[in-house]
C-alpha cells in the first residue's frame, strides 16, 4: 500500500509538471487584434546609435516594443524595450549614416502592429573616433599604442605584427572599456617590423588597418647579479622572518618559508617605509615586476604591497634624502575578483602569481641605483615583503 500511495503521488507531481510546462509554451492571453502603431516618434542621435522616443498605443495589452535594423553584413539587428518605457536605443551602427529603423508594437498575444519606419543618423561611432585618436610610437622592446574612448565604449584593440616566419599574426588583442587607455607589445629585437593595429566594438564592427613601420628601442633583461644591497638613512631593516634583500633577486619567487624574500617586520612607523639597492649598471628603464610571496596568505594580504613607489638616481645622497631622485612610477596591485581576504578566484591566483608588471615611461631618466616606497600594504600599514623583483631597460 506504501508503494502505490508512492506512484500515486509520484504522477500526480508529474502531471503538475507536465501541465505547468504546456502552460508556459502558450501565450497567456490570446485574442487575435494588432495593437495601434507608435506615434510621434522623435529621435536623438547618440554615438553608434539612437535613442527614439515614441507615444504608445492605448492598448491594455501592450508586452514590448521591438525595433530593428540591418548591418554592413545584411543581418537584422534587433532591440526590445518595456511597456513601461517610451523611448529604445538602438546601437551597433558601423557608421553615422541614415538608417532606417522599423519598428512595431508587440501585444501579450504575439500581435505585432503594422510598421512604423524610423530614419536615424547616428554620431559617428566609438571605434571610429578611437581608431582616428590612435598614436603608435616605438617602445623599449617593440611599440607602445594609446587612444581616446570617450564613450567608454566596449572596444578591442588588435595588433598584428610578423612572426618568425614572416607572416603577419595578432599578437595582442587589448580589451578595455575606459575613456583613455595605453598599452605596449614587447618581446622583439632593436629591427625594423612592421605593426599592423585595427579597432573593433562589440558588434562586430572593425575599423580601417593602420600600419606602422618602427624600429624597437633596445631592452634587456637587467643581470641581477650585479645587484647589490644598500642601506642608507632612513631606510628599513628588511631581514624580518628570516628575510634578506638578496633574495629578492635570486630568480626565484616562492611560497613562504626561509629564504622566500625580503620583509622588513610587522611593526607600524604610520609612515612610509623604503628600501635601497644598487642595479650595478646605469640604465634606461624600461618596465619592472614584483612579485611577492607565492602562497595565499600573502596575495592581496598581509604586508604584501599594494600601493606604492618606485624611485631612480643616477648619483645617490648619502644622507639617505629623496633629493634628486625622480619618481619612475606608482604602482597599485589589484585583486581581479576584488573579493574579501582569503577568497580567491582563479584569476586572482594567476594575477598573485604574476604580480605587479609596470611600464616605466620612455622620457624617465637613467638610472642606477633604485628605491622601492611603500605607501600601503594588504593589512593597512607600511611594511612590506617582496620575493622577486626584476627589472628591464637599455644599459648601453
Amino acid at each position: 500500500m506504501k508503494t502505490l500511495k508512492i506512484l500515486i503521488i509520484t504522477g500526480i507531481v508529474l502531471s503538475a509538471f507536465s501541465s505547468c510546462k504546456e502552460t508556459e509554451l502558450k501565450p497567456i492571453e490570446k485574442d487575435g487584434t494588432a495593437p495601434g502603431t507608435l506615434s510621434n516618434p522623435t529621435v536623438e542621435s547618440l554615438a553608434g546609435a539612437a535613442k527614439i522616443t515614441y507615444n504608445l498605443p492605448g492598448d491594455p495589452d501592450i508586452l514590448y516594443v521591438q525595433a530593428s535594423y540591418k548591418n554592413q553584413s545584411g543581418q537584422n539587428v534587433e532591440f526590445k524595450s518595456s511597456y513601461y518605457s517610451n523611448f529604445i536605443v538602438v546601437e551597433g551602427f558601423a557608421d553615422s549614416a541614415a538608417h532606417n529603423v522599423e519598428m512595431y508594437v508587440v501585444d501579450k498575444s504575439g500581435n505585432r502592429s503594422a510598421l512604423t519606419t524610423v530614419s536615424v543618423t547616428p554620431k559617428a561611432p566609438p571605434y571610429l573616433t578611437a581608431y582616428k585618436s590612435l598614436a603608435v610610437v616605438s617602445d623599449f622592446g617593440g611599440a607602445s599604442f594609446s587612444f581616446k574612448n570617450l564613450n567608454k565604449a566596449e572596444l578591442a584593440v588588435v595588433v598584428s605584427t610578423p612572426d618568425s616566419t614572416g607572416k603577419m599574426r595578432v599578437a595582442r588583442t587589448f580589451y578595455t572599456a575606459r575613456d583613455s587607455a595605453n598599452f605596449s607589445l614587447r618581446g622583439y629585437a632593436s629591427e625594423s617590423r612592421v605593426f599592423n593595429i585595427f579597432v573593433r566594438d562589440k558588434w562586430g564592427n572593425s575599423s580601417e588597418v593602420l600600419s606602422k613601420e618602427l624600429t624597437p628601442i633596445y631592452e634587456v633583461q637587467l643581470d641581477k647579479k650585479k645587484f647589490r644591497e644598500m642601506f642608507l638613512p632612513g631606510d628599513a631593516v628588511c631581514n624580518f622572518w628570516d628575510g634578506a634583500m638578496p633574495f629578492a633577486w635570486d630568480g626565484k619567487a616562492v611560497p613562504d618559508q626561509r629564504g622566500a624574500g625580503l620583509h622588513t617586520g610587522n611593526a607600524s612607523t604610520g609612515v612610509p617605509k623604503y628600501i635601497t639597492f644598487d642595479l650595478g649598471v646605469q640604465a634606461q628603464l624600461s618596465r619592472f615586476s614584483q612579485q611577492t610571496i607565492q602562497d595565499e596568505r600573502h596575495w592581496y594580504n598581509d604586508v604584501s604591497l599594494r600601493r606604492y613607489e618606485v624611485w631612480g638616481i643616477s648619483q645617490y645622497n648619502t644622507n639617505g634624502s629623496f633629493d634628486g631622485w625622480t619618481k619612475l612610477a606608482t604602482v597599485t596591485n589589484v585583486k581581479p575578483s576584488g573579493l574579501p581576504t582569503g577568497i580567491f578566484t582563479e584569476d586572482d591566483r594567476v594575477a598573485g602569481r604574476i604580480g605587479d608588471e609596470v611600464n616605466i615611461p620612455v622620457d624617465m631618466p637613467k638610472v642606477r641605483y633604485i628605491r622601492i616606497r611603500c605607501l600601503q600594504n594588504w593589512s593597512g600599514n607600511t611594511n612590506m615583503c617582496i620575493s622577486e623583483m626584476t627589472f628591464w631597460g637599455n644599459d648601453k
